[in-house]
């Protein structure tokens, strides 16, 4: 295979280039983008996303705090797998330990979600992975029929509908926008089938296109031409399509001999009428 020098100078010729050109540099441009994307972040992403996965991979170990509720829900669970979990899992004494383990790289600390949210804040060389497993719920205990009850109720209703609550959530657990970790990495979008047959999509409209106005010029050369040789219209559109078909072959064929010349009687050059 090899280029052709020729180029399009037809309206028709040069659009159906720049079609295929726009084709080309959209899908190497896309494949290539989304391959290093892909690479990144393998490298870059956490492979587990539940408890169960940790009892079937070996990049990472894992650590508890011993004697604290979490580790009794899990030896206690229904489930076998959260029991092996519990069981198998190295004791920490407490969560700054567990802390310093996850940052020295291939240790996962398991624990609430609350504390690991403050501890981690502004962290971002570690990410919490929610499991939505072992979901505490904090309250306020008060005696039975304490006075004080409604009164508690209705100052955390009032708080909560002016946004106070959300507020210091955020304040709390997210800390500081301006030290909030960049997503400099992509997101997880691939490129896939239905990307990749729009842009199809777009090839073939041009494509047609260009066809149309390719026959539209053939029409416009062969009356052009029929009206200067005084010949009908139909043999000098046969004519016509015929010469150019013979110069595309020559052009693929032998691009650097082909002399596109065609000469119609009375002297016509099809040449000085289409150039695609």
């Amino acid at each position: 295979w090899h280029a052709s020098a020729v180029l399009p100078r037809a309206p028709s010729g040069r659009f159906l280039l720049f079609i295929w050109w726009f084709f080309v540099m959209i899908l190497t441009s896309m494949y290539t983008a989304n391959l290093t994307a892909h690479l990144t972040l393998d490298q870059a992403s956490v492979k587990i996303e539940n408890l169960e996965e940790l009892l079937t991979q070996r990049d990472y170990s894992w650590v508890l705090v011993g004697d604290r509720n979490l580790e009794t829900m899990m030896l206690n669970h229904e489930n076998d797998d959260y029991q092996n979990i519990a069981k198998k899992a190295d004791k920490v004494s407490g969560v700054d330990d567990g802390i310093a383990r996850v940052k020295a790289g291939g240790t996962v600390f398991i624990d609430e979600n609350s504390v690991l949210a403050v501890y981690l804040r502004g962290e971002c060389k570690t990410k919490i992975i929610k499991t939505g497993k072992f979901t505490n719920h904090w309250a306020f205990g008060l005696q039975s029929n304490s006075p004080y009850a409604a009164y508690l109720n209705n100052m955390l209703l009032r708080y909560r509908e002016e946004g106070w609550l959300t507020e210091k959530h955020q304040e709390w657990y997210s800390g500081d926008s301006r030290n909030s970790c960049s997503t400099s990495l992509g997101s997880h979008n691939t490129f896939n089938l239905q990307i990749l047959s729009g842009l199809f999509l777009i090839l073939g409209i041009g494509v047609l296109l260009s066809c149309v106005a390719i026959f539209l010029e053939l029409l416009y050369v062969a009356h052009v031409i029929s009206v200067k040789t005084d010949s009908s219209f139909s043999s000098c559109l046969k004519r016509t399509i015929r010469s150019k078909c013979a110069e595309i072959r020559c052009t693929l064929s032998e691009p650097k001999i082909f002399d596109s010349s065609v000469i119609h009687k009375n002297g016509t050059n099809v040449s000085d009428y289409l150039s695609t």
